[in-house]
């Protein structure tokens, strides 16, 4: 068939609509198309003229942003990664109620990335510090005993857990979930294999009970470490929380969730943590009240003078109560239930849910469905009792 300009263009109109459903380049003018199809050479003929370039664009061209790098981030801050460290997590003494019975200021936890808290047994809290790399990881104490509400936030992600002495239920599951190959400083309830953990004493001036001096460093851990067999580098293809990402400098401001610069998180009456936001800082800086003192007091790290700050407050409710029997009031926290959550992050609140089907699962959070992503940086995360709900508190 003899192709002319004429047919051609009396057949645009078809032509162009075949073009969208065979998913033919927009790019081109029809009757280069039409060339490359019947032939360049029978068109340029049919048409009476010759081949000519095709026409400069009056539009710029676009530019193509180079493809970003693989995502590589710090699995508990989701900065860009630094090393390949395992995650630690060192359990913190966090009683006081006399000037005897302190833990009072700690030590090394401006350091850690995360900092969990949550009630134990006889209405105290206590505290447990993930580092994402031994050699990030300063003194750090007063070390108290492990329990399986912080374990099983740990599990998932393989990390090294760091205590003096544990529950005998923190004992059952480290048994249970195969896990005595990261446990330091545990006991044998159940003939589960122990390794023990390395650290030193500081009297604090003899006025705390000797229960509350004794600390420990990253390079004790490492020793420790060593003496177990246990290694401490760890090739982690995700993080702890998603995080907006750093190739890109992702802010979230949340600009459609309500003020939240002032939260109240209540463990019990006498265990209670308090933030303020620091326009400044783009964080939230931490007090706890001090049954000793009858008041709230800047957390601060006894290293440096730091007072506690995060740019992330994550607070999940759950039921939270006794184990049954004779347990000594250990607080068993029912994980499976998952339930209510709220996010504070850039002086706002989200409302979410979270979900944590299993102990060797993680905790996810989401809204609607979906995953909720943190800001970069450094997250306080409390797992607080359903019947504290009332207590818990913010406003602008």
């Amino acid at each position: 068939m003899k192709i002319t300009r004429r047919l051609m263009l009396r057949c645009s109109g078809a032509v162009a609509a075949a073009l969208a459903l065979m998913g033919a380049s927009a790019q081109g003018s029809l009757l280069d198309w039409l060339q490359k199809l019947f032939g360049q050479e029978e068109a340029a003929a049919s048409s009476g003229a010759a081949s000519a370039p095709p026409a400069a664009s009056s539009a710029p061209a676009a530019s193509s942003a180079p493809p970003l790098p693989p995502y590589d981030a710090d699995p508990l801050t989701g900065e860009a990664k630094q090393g390949r460290g395992r995650i630690i997590g060192v359990m913190v003494n966090n009683i006081c109620n006399s000037a005897r019975q302190n833990a009072r200021p700690q030590r090394g936890l401006s350091a850690a990335s995360i900092l969990i808290e949550s009630k134990v047994e006889g209405n105290i809290s206590r505290l447990c510090a993930l580092y994402s790399d031994v050699d990030a990881i300063p003194e750090v104490g007063p070390l108290r005993s492990g329990r399986d509400q912080f374990l099983q936030l740990i599990m998932p992600w393989q990390g090294l857990y760091y205590h003096d002495g544990e529950s005998v239920f923190c004992t059952q599951y480290v048994s249970q979930w195969d896990y005595s190959g990261l446990n330091i400083g545990g006991k044998s309830y159940f003939n589960t294999p122990t390794y023990p953990q390395v650290a030193h004493r500081d009297p604090r001036g003899g006025v705390v009970a000797y229960e509350h001096t004794e600390f420990t460093s990253g390079p004790e851990i490492r020793l420790a470490a060593e003496n177990a067999g246990i290694g401490l580098v760890y090739d982690y293809d995700t993080t702890f929380f998603p995080f907006a990402d750093y190739r890109t400098g992702e802010d979230l401001l949340l600009p459609d969730c309500a003020d939240a610069r002032q939260v109240t998180v209540r463990h019990s009456a006498k265990y209670q943590s308090a933030f303020r936001y620091d326009e400044a800082d783009r964080a939230y800086r931490m007090e706890m009240y001090s049954a000793r003192t009858g008041h709230f007091e800047p957390a601060v790290d006894e290293l440096n003078g730091r007072q506690l700050a995060f740019e992330n407050l994550l607070v999940c409710f759950a039921p939270i109560a006794a184990y049954p029997g004779d347990s000594g009031d250990v607080q068993q926290v029912q994980y499976i239930a998952g339930g209510e959550a709220f996010l504070f992050t850039r002086g706002r609140v989200r409302p979410c849910q979270w979900v944590k089907p299993a102990p060797d699962l993680p905790l996810e959070v989401s809204d609607n469905g979906q995953p909720v992503t943190l800001n970069r940086g450094r997250t306080y995360l409390a797992i607080v009792d359903e019947d504290e709900r009332e207590a818990f508190a913010f406003n602008a």
